[in-house]
């Protein structure tokens, strides 16, 4: 599955990076703050030109950043529930462990208190 993202995430960059190489030579005007506006501050409106394929860019970039912001806190608490869950998980191992350790240890009385038992039966 994560092939498929991956391919997916190659794809999408190829194609952008193929938007930004083919906008490189035209421009574009960015209106930052527009008549209406302007006319109720007393300012003039103010535009900016700027290379298409830098624009493109930016966007590309600055969306890319706001996935990963947006995903990160997610990420972040499924790790530590998967941590909290590990640290479960060695801790019913250490007590099976421990209980394995006492069965053996019990069995072990078990098979002398048999032996000892069957010597004095014999004695008799």
């Amino acid at each position: 599955m994560k092939y498929l993202f991956w391919t997916i995430a190659f794809l999408s960059t190829a194609i952008w990076i193929y938007f930004v190489v083919s906008n490189l030579s035209s421009t574009s005007t960015i209106t930052l703050l527009d008549n209406t506006p302007a006319n109720i501050l007393g300012t003039v409106p103010i535009r900016l030109t700027v290379n298409s394929g830098l624009m493109i860019f930016l966007f590309f970039i600055l969306g890319s950043w706001t996935s990963i912001f947006y995903i990160k806190p997610f990420l972040m608490k499924y790790k530590e529930k998967e941590g909290a869950f590990e640290r479960k998980l060695e801790k019913t191992s250490v007590s099976s462990d421990a209980n394995s350790a006492k069965v053996k240890v019990l069995e072990a009385k078990i098979q002398t208190l048999e032996k000892a038992l069957e010597n004095a039966l014999k004695n008799k």
